[in-house]
C-alpha cells in the first residue's frame, strides 16, 4: 500500500481539522501519516509516495509555507496536492487569485507542479486570536464596514465580530481533493 503524508500548517486548528478529515477519508487506500509542517523532515518527505500539504491563510501569509519550500526538490519527484484554508476560501476570492497567493508564498513552479490546488473555508474564533491578529482584525473590520457594497463573505466577516465564533469548515469541501488523491492509490 502506498504511503500518503499529510503535512499541515495550522494556527487555530481549522487546517489541522481538514488534514484529519483527509486522512480519515483516505485510510484504507493509503497508509496515512499526519505531520505539522514545522515538524516536516527530509526523511518523512522521502518516505511518502504521495504528499498533501495544507496551509492556513492569514492576510496573504501562509502558515508553514517556508517549511514546505525547503523540500521543493523532493516534492518535484512525487505527486503532491496543495490546499489552503481561509475565512472565506472560494466564497471570497477566485481560484486564480488564491492560486496566485500560493505562488507568491511557495513559488510558481511548486504550484504548477502540484496535482491540484484546493481552497477551503475555515472559521474564526475571536476569543482565541493572538494580540497581533486581533489588531489586524480591527483594521479589516473598518475596511469592510466602509465598503459601499459588501459581498456575502464580507458580511459574514462583519457578523463574526458580533457572534465571536463562526465555523464554515465542512468535510464536503475536501471531496475534490480526496478524488484527485485517491486516483493515485
Amino acid at each position: 500500500m502506498k504511503t500518503l503524508l499529510i503535512a499541515y500548517g495550522s494556527q487555530y486548528g481549522y487546517t489541522e481539522q481538514y488534514a484529519r478529515w483527509i486522512s480519515q477519508q483516505l485510510e484504507g487506500r493509503f497508509t496515512t501519516q499526519l505531520l505539522p509542517l514545522d515538524q516536516l523532515t527530509e526523511r518523512a518527505v522521502a518516505d511518502a509516495d504521495v504528499l498533501v500539504a495544507g496551509l492556513s491563510d492569514y492576510g496573504g501569509f501562509l502558515t508553514g509555507a517556508q517549511e514546505l519550500k525547503k523540500y521543493e526538490q523532493e516534492l518535484r519527484v512525487k505527486p503532491f496536492a496543495l490546499f489552503t484554508v481561509s475565512f472565506s476560501g472560494l466564497a471570497g476570492a477566485s481560484q486564480q487569485k488564491l492560486d496566485a497567493l500560493l505562488a507568491k508564498n511557495l513559488g510558481e513552479t511548486l504550484v504548477q507542479d502540484a496535482l491540484g490546488t484546493f481552497h477551503l473555508r475555515g472559521g474564526l474564533d475571536h476569543t482565541r486570536l493572538s494580540l497581533k491578529h486581533k489588531t489586524v482584525m480591527v483594521g479589516i473590520r473598518s475596511a469592510i464596514a466602509a465598503l459601499p457594497k459588501k459581498t456575502e463573505a464580507n458580511q459574514q466577516m462583519l457578523d463574526s465580530f458580533t457572534r465571536k465564533t463562526v465555523d464554515y469548515s465542512s468535510q464536503e469541501q475536501v471531496e475534490p481533493l480526496i478524488e484527485a488523491v485517491a486516483a493515485l492509490a
